[in-house]
């Protein structure tokens, strides 16, 4: 059996929600109450809707597990951990002025370390 599925994507959490075409979907996010875009039309058989079905399953859980750190300054979540060579060159060079030993994740968005 063949039949349309329907993507739709809320652009403030990023999550992905599917619906068969012959459904009335609400266009309304569930989880923050934003409108979904559609993103994608495309038939699709039973068998490979399961199969898509389990690797979303799986990609979600890795989502969700996954660390997100927000720049405390610019809320962005562009960021990256400074690495322990990076403080230890710091240190070496700017003595007990440097700055990044204290300090976990750079933003690379307005450059802030926190």
């Amino acid at each position: 059996m063949i039949y349309e599925r329907v993507c739709y994507m809320c652009p403030k959490c990023n999550h992905m929600h599917f619906f068969n075409a012959e459904e009335i979907p609400t266009i309304i996010c569930p989880e923050c109450n934003v409108q979904m875009v559609c993103v994608e039309k495309k038939f699709v058989s039973a068998e490979q809707e399961k199969k898509d079905e389990e690797r979303r399953e799986r990609l979600y859980r890795s989502y969700r597990s996954a660390t997100i750190v927000n720049c405390p300054y610019c809320n962005s979540i562009n960021t990256s951990k400074i690495s322990t060579t990076s403080k230890a060159v710091n240190t070496a060079i700017f003595g007990i002025w440097g700055t990044k030993r204290h300090k976990q994740w750079h933003c690379n968005q307005c450059g802030s370390d926190f």
